[in-house]
């Protein structure tokens, strides 16, 4: 008897440990382990013809090339947007991502483009960029925000580290304009977590924006609204 409370008491105590260990497990925790995940072929989940026919990638190139100065990349992934860089204009690229997974593809592509002396890459959570305020002249962010559990406290940042005569420039997956398009979006928006790597579609960022210290300019919304870029600034304080 002695030796089953033991063994039982083992199992309790095992149990405990794993459910604490799941308890203490983040959004962001999972984000960055499924993204590690993702990142040995994430390349080919990313790009195609599908993109392309909806302007995903067209919109893509509209941010990344109107950066210049010291910029901040959030969510770089793999570095796919290494290439439409104007590396004439950006004077140091940043680029911020949660998972290393994802940095490691980045860096393979910053090795391989020669850009080792113009970029650096930093992991971390979007929601506490490591950086002090006032730092950067453009952030760029590419379809990340929808993926990035606490959307308004990553645009918050932004606000933060922008340089006042900076700007953002950002194109993401957002909640339609058309209302009924957009309540089909919030229910469905569980099933797109699950199975589209975490991306919430159903997310307002236009507003979230302006509710996070910014100011929304030249939104350009495509797909039945459902996709948009916006350049944004921090409101003066």
């Amino acid at each position: 008897r002695e030796a089953l409370g033991a063994g039982v008491a083992g199992l309790v105590a095992m149990g405990q440990r794993s459910l604490g260990a799941l308890a203490a497990e983040s959004p962001a925790d999972q984000i960055a382990k499924d993204y590690d995940g993702y990142s040995r072929n994430y390349d080919n989940l990313e790009v195609g013809e599908l993109a392309k026919a909806f302007e995903l990638d067209a919109l893509r190139t509209i941010a990344v090339t109107k950066a210049a100065g010291r910029t901040l990349e959030i969510g770089i992934g793999t570095g796919l947007n290494l290439e439409l860089y104007d590396f004439d204009k950006v004077t140091h690229l940043t680029g911020f991502d949660i998972s290393t997974g994802m940095l490691d593809k980045s860096r393979e592509r910053v090795v391989a483009k020669g850009l080792e002396g113009k970029v650096d890459l930093v992991q971390g959570d979007a929601a506490k960029l490591p950086f002090e305020d006032n730092s950067f002249d453009s952030v760029v962010v590419s379809y990340s925000l929808c993926v990035v559990p606490d959307a308004r406290s990553s645009l918050g940042e932004i606000a933060r580290v922008l340089r006042p005569s900076g700007s953002g420039f950002v194109v993401e997956h957002i909640s339609s304009d058309i209302k009924p398009l957009a309540l089909y979006q919030k229910f469905l928006a569980p099933f797109v977590r699950k199975y589209g790597k975490g991306c919430d579609p159903s997310k307002d960022i236009p507003s979230l924006a302006q509710e996070s210290g910014l100011a929304v300019y030249d939104l350009d919304r495509r797909v039945l609204g459902t996709v948009a870029y916006m350049r944004v600034k921090a409101n003066e304080s």
